[in-house]
């Protein structure tokens, strides 16, 4: 009879150190690649959201919410609806009396004070102020603009989008910017 071996041979399926460091790092090479682009997509889709917020916020503030109605009648009539015209600048939807600020810009004229009886003139703000007049540049630092018609009356609000560069100027071939209308 033959003896019986009762050695038994171990095999270990575990990653040696070296082979982790490897792996780790080859995985960081490559996330280092893929994440700038996909933080920086992120980023700019947020800041197209919050600029487009904010023109319809602008949009309401002149035009009015067409969806607020109390007693039968729009309740929210924006600032068209109270002065009669639409604002020669942005900064009339703030200032409590846009004619007496030191804020010089074309067009500026005397606005009416509100008349409870006859329910005209300006009853502001129609935008709130975050005290560094955020709400006259998109989310890129660039002034928002009106768009015209044909006649130049404003019938929309528009930003030069991510780029900073607005359609039409020279050198400018892609359309970025971003369109709110009234």
């Amino acid at each position: 009879m033959k003896p019986v071996n009762f050695r038994v041979k171990i095999e270990s399926k575990a990653f040696t150190l070296l082979e982790l460091i490897v792996s780790i790092s080859i995985i960081g090479i490559i996330l280092g690649f893929f994440v700038p682009p996909i933080v920086s997509r992120i980023t700019m889709n947020a800041r197209i959201g919050a600029t487009r917020k904010e023109m319809v916020q602008l949009r309401d503030a002149i035009v009015g919410n067409p969806e607020i109605i109390a007693g039968g009648e729009y309740a929210d009539i924006g600032f068209y609806g109270d002065v009669g015209r639409h604002p020669r600048h942005l900064v009339e939807l703030v200032t409590s009396r846009p004619d007496t600020t030191s804020f010089v810009y074309p067009g500026r004229e005397a606005i009416p004070l509100w008349s409870p009886f006859s329910k005209r003139g300006w009853h502001g703000p129609y935008v709130r102020d975050d005290g560094n007049q955020g709400y006259l540049n998109d989310a890129w630092e660039s002034p928002y603009r009106f768009v015209k018609d044909d006649l130049g009356i404003p019938i929309g609000i528009k930003s030069a989008g991510p780029d900073g560069r607005w359609l039409g100027d020279p050198g400018v071939t892609e359309n970025d910017d971003i369109v709110v209308s009234f």
